[in-house]
């Protein structure tokens, strides 16, 4: 995944995954596709327009065997400057030999100031340590590493998948939603892991939306990832190319809520799960949901779930630390129609 043009590379995000030998091809997949697919979702009209510009390196470039015996190609790690690198994962086997290599270490030391986020998986971990570096996570803060500060339970483990990768999967996640936006990490931890994304993912498509028509469940699509800014029923209703009284028909009768109500639930689910995830304070919420300002956000708490937003972050952050569930459960109250 190369980048675009000189003049505009400077739009682009460098993702670097650093390969040892022995590295795992299925967490390195994970990776990869973690961040193509944020560049589909945000350009889906221009593939060539990548936001996320992926490199492979190594420490002397070359081909790097995976555990399976599979080689990939990869370039030296100083053919890219340290102060570009946006994310760094490193990958190798449950154990890397001792790394000598003072180039790469040194490079690892520049890249870190850097970088948002930089992560191990196996053996790589050692490699940091060698550099004198430890793993970082600017990011996941907002959205799944709040609960390291809230006293909520971490992120949960991802079936089939170990601890690192897990979260370096959240890391990965969590930098898509600081750049992209909560819908488009969403919908990438739903293509990516579309049964055990509850953490990322929450009610992408019902059963309703799943057995709605093309174009209503497009709209519905639409309507969720404009769902922060002003919503229009009649442009949502020209971009599908029917007329307002005839999409409002068509919407409310397969996805069973008008546009409007649906939009509302969209916005009091997001503000859920960011009372739960985050520490930022309702007003703050409550603008970058759509919802306008902490005091209406907090008249439709009450209107809807009977407490304001602070019982509710308290009552969902007491409820997780429990019983360790990953999906706030009075959401779901919030998924039901809306009178």
């Amino acid at each position: 995944m190369m980048g675009g043009s000189v003049g505009s590379t400077r739009r682009h995000r460098q993702v670097v995954i650093l390969l040892f030998e022995g590295f795992s091809l299925i967490h390195m997949g994970r990776l990869a596709e973690t961040f193509s697919l944020a560049n589909r979702l945000r350009h889906p009209d221009n593939a060539l327009d990548n936001y996320y510009d992926l490199r492979l390196v190594s420490a002397s470039g070359g081909a790097v065997r995976s555990s399976s015996g599979v080689p990939i190609w990869t370039d030296a790690v100083d053919a890219h400057q340290a102060k570009d690198v946006h994310a760094l994962f490193a990958l190798g086997a449950a154990s890397v030999p001792a790394e000598s290599d003072e180039r790469l270490l040194s490079w690892l030391r520049h890249s870190y100031p850097h970088a948002q986020v930089i992560q191990g998986i196996g053996g790589a971990h050692g490699v940091l340590e060698l550099a004198g570096i430890e793993p970082k996570d600017g990011v996941a803060t907002e959205m799944a590493g709040a609960a390291m500060t809230t006293g909520a339970p971490p992120a949960p483990r991802t079936a089939g998948i170990d601890a690192d990768a897990s979260v370096a999967l959240t890391s990965a996640l969590s930098v898509v939603k600081r750049d992209c936006g909560y819908e488009t990490a969403s919908q990438v931890a739903h293509d990516l892991l579309p049964v055990t994304s509850k953490q990322f993912t929450h009610s992408i498509f019902n059963s309703r939306e799943a057995r709605a028509s093309d174009l209503i469940r497009t709209s519905a699509h639409q309507l969720r990832v404009s769902s922060e800014s002003r919503v229009s029923i009649a442009d949502a209703a020209q971009a599908v190319a029917m007329s307002e009284r005839n999409f409002l028909r068509r919407f409310k009768q397969e996805i069973g809520v008008t546009p409007t109500e649906f939009v509302l639930r969209v916005r009091l689910e997001k503000a859920c799960h960011m009372l739960v995830d985050t520490d930022l304070p309702a007003d703050k919420i409550a603008r970058r949901t759509g919802l306008g300002s902490g005091d209406r956000l907090a008249k439709l708490f009450r209107q809807h779930l009977s407490m304001s937003p602070t019982e509710y972050r308290t009552t969902e952050r007491n409820r997780l630390a429990d019983n360790g569930s990953p999906e706030p459960d009075l959401v779901k109250r919030v998924r039901r129609p809306i009178s």
